[in-house]
């Protein structure tokens, strides 16, 4: 058994990393060469390869209020009920008796004609509480789901979290890392619901910028060299969205992936992946992700269901060391109890019936739709935002981001002028990791608009534009 306990210095060729293309043909796993840090991709490990994290002292990142949390104990006895016999009785849980409720059976039909149907013993799960980290045969499927698509887990040291759409599981890590005034390194533009998570901790927050290739991480070597130099606190979290962020639309290369992994072990850091998107990228090979690499337990990744299955369901899970989800865990035991049952359990039995097979399958046509979405819009900015905005064309998701030239603010663009003409978008300013900074930038979502509302409203914009910069 080959085993890696820590964090060997890089050896990047950045001519020789296997990139993306445009291209919606068969979909692999992007393989970068010659570096010390596994990358755990799909086809990368053979079955005697196994990669453990080196120990790793969580207390310097769990805050003091999480290191309180204890284990509710009627939560930990409803977790160990699925490995009784049936036949047990079951005095101590105080739950409903499922024969009083109104439900009968559950249909849902799939787009396909097909049917899932929930009755009987499956229906009373679906309506009854589940342990705290997710319903078992759900977490299963989803540890086979990270094999595929990241390479084989070590599931001895790395553990998976059910939770209410990613958003909880991002929500419940910041609540549990976080302290008053901590340093933290974020990117700037940023998702507006991750920034939200972390300013009532009123951290000092460290902007990294970003390019058409994600983070620029020399900006980041030289904070945080200057921040050890002077004596400064080194961040405990990067908080990063690689793939097809929200709002940039751009994607971390996998050099400047390992770059940032190198230096999260240089300066004992943990990475939180935010990765919704990484089923809408819109290269012939998934992006290698952070997990992938990580081989010291750094990383706690967040995926999502909600742009690839529904939002409704608001079904999201987190990977990473046991530690820390076990952490998060004794949070959800006293917050939201669990994940929706019923969401689950339907989500479970289209994994099954689906595997991973027809899992890439959906996720493929859910991909081409919004890659046809984006190349319209682009035709559409190319044609009429020519000399009146700077933009990186998407690399996947459902955003672009646009700079407007001659304008420091698109705050009167955005929330009056555009308005009247009922178009709607998302100013720059929201964005920012400073709400008060003025922003020449607005985002542009093009998930739900039909080609016609595309090419009106890309129009109204560009003749807005033109109106607001007149008056300056």
């Amino acid at each position: 058994m080959k085993t890696l306990r820590r964090c060997t210095p890089i050896v990047l060729n950045v001519g020789q990393h296997e990139l993306y293309s445009s291209s919606l043909g068969h979909v692999s796993v992007a393989q970068p060469k010659h570096s010390s840090i596994p990358d755990h991709s799909a086809s990368s490990l053979s079955n005697d390869e196994t990669f453990v994290p080196s120990k790793i002292n969580y207390s310097r990142f769990i805050n003091k209020l999480s290191s309180k949390r204890s284990a509710s104990l009627l939560r930990e006895i409803c977790s160990k009920l699925d490995h009784l016999p049936p036949t047990c009785i079951k005095f101590a849980i105080g739950v409903p008796n499922v024969l009083t409720f109104p439900f009968k059976k559950v249909s849902v039909e799939l787009i396909t004609g097909e049917s899932i149907e929930l009755q009987g013993e499956e229906l009373s799960i679906a309506l009854q509480y589940l342990p705290s980290q997710g319903y078992r045969p759900l977490i299963n499927i989803l540890q086979k789901l990270q094999d595929s698509f990241h390479g084989p887990q070590n599931w001895e040291n790395r553990a998976i979290m059910v939770t209410s759409g990613t958003q909880d599981a991002l929500s419940k890590a910041v609540d549990m890392l976080m302290s008053f005034n901590d340093p933290v390194l974020l990117p700037d533009p940023i998702y507006s619901g991750a920034i939200d998570l972390f300013k009532p901790y009123d951290v000092e927050i460290i902007t990294m910028k970003q390019d058409s290739s994600g983070i620029i991480v020399e900006d980041v070597k030289k904070v945080l060299m200057e921040r050890k130099e002077k004596m400064q606190s080194i961040p405990k979290v990067i908080y990063l969205n690689p793939i097809a962020s929200n709002p940039g639309g751009t994607t971390l290369t996998t050099n400047r992936k390992r770059e940032i992994y190198q230096l999260a072990c240089e300066y004992n850091m943990l990475i939180l992946e935010d990765d919704p998107y990484y089923y809408l990228n819109f290269g012939q090979k998934n992006p290698v992700s952070l997990m992938s690499m990580d081989i010291e337990g750094r990383v706690l990744r967040f995926d999502s269901f909600s742009k690839i299955m529904s939002s409704g369901l608001r079904v999201g899970f987190v990977t990473g060391p046991k530690m820390l989800v076990r952490q998060m865990e004794l949070h959800m035991q006293t917050s939201s109890i669990n994940a929706s049952s019923l969401s689950q359990m339907l989500l479970y039995k289209l994994l099954s019936k689906w595997g991973i097979d027809g899992f890439t399958s959906h996720t493929m046509q859910v991909k081409k739709f919004y890659q046809q979405k984006r190349d319209h819009t682009m035709q559409a900015v190319e044609k009429e935002l020519k000399g009146l905005a700077e933009w990186y064309e998407p690399t996947g998701g459902m955003f672009l981001w646009l700079k407007i030239i001659g304008l420091n603010d698109t705050k009167p663009l955005v929330t009056s002028r555009c308005l009247k003409k009922l178009v709607v978008l998302a100013p720059g300013y929201a964005f920012a990791t400073n709400y008060t900074n003025s922003s020449p930038y607005v985002r542009i979502s093009y998930s739900i608009a039909t080609q016609e509302e595309i090419d009106r409203g890309i129009s109204l914009l560009a003749e807005s534009i033109r109106e607001e910069l007149k008056l300056i």
